[in-house]
């Protein structure tokens, strides 16, 4: 779904598509994969997906000495394994 609003564009996912992406992101240990340039400082950091934004984006906490939560796209995530 696409809307517009004051001649800027706003790229809204289904809900279905967002509880998806939660139940298979939500609580996971990730990784990056570090195709973009902007993600290359937490390429080797894992971190935990707390949650997964309206726009399908992954709140990730990455458990380096930066604790703050990064807004990534699941398409750079890779889950780890269970250990």
């Amino acid at each position: 779904m696409i809307a517009v609003r004051r001649q800027k564009w706003y790229i809204f996912m289904r809900l279905d598509d967002v509880e998806r992406l939660k139940q298979q992101y939500a609580g996971r240990r990730v990784l990056v994969d570090a195709r973009r340039p902007e993600l290359t400082r937490w390429a080797e950091v894992p971190g935990r997906v707390v949650t997964v934004n309206f726009n399908g984006h992954a709140l990730v906490r990455f458990d380096g000495p930066d604790p703050s939560w990064r807004d990534i796209d699941p398409a750079f995530l890779k889950l780890e394994s269970s250990p």
